[in-house]
């Protein structure tokens, strides 16, 4: 189930909300002020911890043969 983030052109506000199909996107409104000029931002993934323990686990070759 995928969440998008939205700004209101209007107000400005930004708002994350479920879309299932560019039908429901087409109908949507700002939940601040009912405007139905939004706009889809871009999102960041985000992760907890990193990758530095990963990377230097030394676990698997990746498929590589040992040469990754």
């Amino acid at each position: 189930m995928p969440i998008f983030e939205y700004r209101c052109r209007k107000c400005d506000h930004e708002f994350e909300t479920f879309v299932w199909s560019s039908r429901d996107e087409e109908s949507l409104s700002c939940p601040k002020c009912d405007a139905k000029e939004v706009k889809k931002l871009l999102s960041s993934f985000s992760s907890k911890g990193s990758l530095a323990g990963v990377l230097s686990s030394g676990c698997g070759s990746g498929g590589l043969g040992g040469f990754g």
